[in-house]
C-alpha cells in the first residue's frame, strides 16, 4: 500500500518516469522560421560574353536556394543549386550576345518556394573605365567609320564630354566584315580656343577578350594640331565572329599626350566607346544596313505610353542604356506601354519582315 501511494505521489508531481540527464534536441531555426517567399533584391552583375553573377538579399532563416535561367523566348529552364548559405551564383557557359532571363527561389525543408520575378540581361563584354577630368580644352566632335565590302558607314557627331558610351545606341552601331581590308576611320577634334598639339588613338577589341591591346590599335596619331586624323585598317581573319546584334568595343581617345592610359583617368580630352559587330558576307543583311527608316515616337519624354508615327513594324524590342533588353512584344494599335520601365534613357527597335527602325526615347 505504501509503495503504491509513493508511485501515485511521484506521478502526480511530474517526477515519475523521466530519466535523469535526458535532453530533448532543439529543431534548427530554419525548421520553424524558413519561408517560401520569393527572394528580394535580385540583381545581375559581372556580365561578360559567357558569364553573369546573380545575387539576392540573404535571409538569415533560409540557407538554401535554387536558380533557374534560360534564353528569352525558349521553353526549357536550366537549373542550378546554390551552395548552402550563399546568396549569389555565377552562371557560366552562357552563349555570347544572347538575351537571358533568370529567377531564384528559396528552398524551405525541401519545398521550392515562389520564384522571383524574371530578371533580363544580355551577355556582353565589360571594359575598363576611362575618362578625362577636363573636356573643356578640346573634345571629339566626329567619329566616322567606313567599312569595306558593303556594311553601312557609321558617323557620330557629338559635343564635349569626359566619357560617352555609345554602344547601346543602335544608330551608332558599326559592322565590319571578318578578314576585310581597306576599312577607314576618321576622327575630328575640336578645340575651345587656339588648337594645340594633341594625340588621337583608337582600338577595336578584335579578339573579344575585353582588353584593348597594342596590336588592336587602329590610330596612333602622335601629337599634332590637325583637326582631322584618318587611318585605314584591316579586320583579322580570326576576329571574334558575332551575329549582327553582338558587339565588342571600339575605344577612341583624344588627349593631351599619347602616353595617357587606355584605362583610367587623364587630364585633358575625351573618351568615346562604340559597339562593333564582326560578321561574314552571308550575315550582311540589306535591310539591316539600309538607312534608318523615317519615323518618330511621341510624347518623348513619356510618362507611360509611346505612340508610333510613320513607323512600319510588327514587333518591338526595348533596350536600356546598358544594352540589356527590358521588354519586347507585338505592336497593337500603334502604341507601346512603357509604364513598367524605370525612369531613364531607352532605345526602341521596331521590326517587320523588311525593315528595322531604331529610335531613342526617355521614360520620365
Amino acid at each position: 500500500m505504501k509503495k503504491n501511494l509513493l508511485y501515485l505521489f511521484l506521478f502526480l508531481s511530474g517526477s515519475c518516469c523521466v530519466q535523469a540527464n535526458t535532453v530533448v534536441p532543439e529543431k534548427p531555426g530554419s525548421y520553424f522560421f524558413c519561408d517560401t517567399l520569393a527572394p528580394a533584391n535580385v540583381q545581375i552583375s559581372g556580365i561578360t560574353l559567357t558569364t553573369a553573377v546573380v545575387s539576392w538579399a540573404a535571409d538569415p532563416n533560409t540557407q538554401n536556394y535554387i536558380v533557374r535561367f534560360r534564353p528569352v523566348s525558349t521553353a526549357a529552364w536550366l537549373t542550378a543549386n546554390v551552395p548552402s548559405g550563399q546568396n549569389a551564383l555565377t552562371l557560366t557557359n552562357l552563349t555570347p550576345c544572347v538575351n537571358y532571363e533568370v529567377q531564384t527561389a528559396k528552398i524551405c525543408n525541401t519545398t521550392t518556394g515562389t520564384w522571383s520575378a524574371p530578371l533580363l540581361f544580355t551577355t556582353y563584354l565589360n571594359y575598363c573605365a576611362a575618362a578625362s577630368s577636363d573636356m573643356n580644352a578640346m573634345h571629339l566632335s566626329n567619329v566616322t567609320v567606313t567599312p569595306s565590302g558593303g556594311p553601312a558607314a557609321m558617323a557620330s557627331n557629338s559635343g564635349a564630354s569626359q566619357y560617352t558610351d555609345y554602344r547601346p545606341d543602335p544608330s551608332r552601331k558599326i559592322q565590319l566584315l571578318i578578314g576585310s581590308t581597306g576599312n577607314a576611320v576618321t576622327v575630328t577634334r575640336t578645340w575651345s580656343g587656339t588648337p594645340s598639339a594633341v594625340s588621337v588613338r583608337a582600338w577595336i577589341d578584335f579578339n573579344a577578350n575585353g582588353i584593348f591591346e597594342s596590336n588592336e590599335m587602329m590610330i596612333s596619331s602622335g601629337s599634332s594640331a590637325a583637326s582631322v586624323v584618318s587611318a585605314v585598317f584591316s579586320v583579322p581573319a580570326l576576329a571574334f565572329q558575332t551575329d549582327p546584334n553582338c558587339q565588342v568595343a571600339m575605344r577612341v581617345i583624344v588627349s593631351e599626350t599619347s602616353a595617357s592610359p587606355v584605362c583610367g583617368t587623364f587630364t585633358y580630352g575625351e573618351v568615346e566607346d562604340y559597339g562593333v559587330s564582326f560578321i561574314t558576307p552571308a550575315q550582311l543583311s540589306v535591310s539591316e544596313n539600309s538607312a534608318v527608316k523615317a519615323g518618330s515616337v511621341y510624347p518623348n519624354p513619356t510618362a507611360g505610353m509611346l505612340m508610333l508615327s510613320g513607323i512600319a513594324g510588327d514587333t518591338y524590342e526595348i533596350y536600356n542604356a546598358a544594352g540589356q533588353k527590358m521588354k519586347q512584344g507585338r505592336i497593337q494599335e500603334r502604341n507601346i506601354d512603357v509604364r513598367e520601365l524605370v525612369p531613364g534613357t531607352y532605345f526602341l527597335q521596331v521590326r517587320n519582315k523588311e525593315n528595322m527602325t531604331r529610335l531613342k526615347f526617355i521614360r520620365q
